[in-house]
Formats: C-alpha cells, structure tokens, sequence
C-alpha cells in the first residue's frame, strides 16, 4: 500500500480485498421465462468459466438464448 494511504483507505482495501475471497465458484443458469435458476458447482475459477462457456453453448443451440449463465463467488457460512 502507498506510504499516503491514510487509516480509513487502509480499512476499505482490507475490505475490499476480505469481499474478493471466497471458498469456490457457483455457475447459475437463469431462466427468465420460468423463473427457474440452477447453480453448478462449487468449483475453482478455471472450471466455473469453462463450466459456463459449455452451459451458455448447450443453451444456445437448445434454442435457449435468454437463459443467462453466470460465474459467482461461493462464501461458506460457519
């Protein structure tokens, strides 16, 4: 961190870097016309992206462009 960064800045990184850690990823498939999600996972970040490549072309030649795919962080509750 830079010598200025003041007491608060420091906080709000350690914030923010604390927010970008978690246990593993989750994909969801979300269908708008259902209301229907699905979650795939837990995976490491690598497999979650290419889990949601292959889901998002699997949906699209089914003819299901609107379901959206999507890769979120998974945080395990104690």
């Amino acid at each position: 961190m830079p010598e200025n960064t003041t007491s608060d800045e420091a906080t709000l990184v350690a914030a923010a870097e604390k927010l970008t850690q978690c246990d593993g990823y989750v994909v969801l498939a979300v269908d708008p016309q259902t209301g229907e999600v699905d979650a795939h996972g837990p995976f490491d970040g690598l497999t979650a992206t290419l889990k949601a490549d292959q889901l998002r072309r699997d949906f699209d030649r089914g003819g299901l462009e609107d379901v959206t795919v999507g890769v979120v962080r998974l945080h395990k509750s104690a």
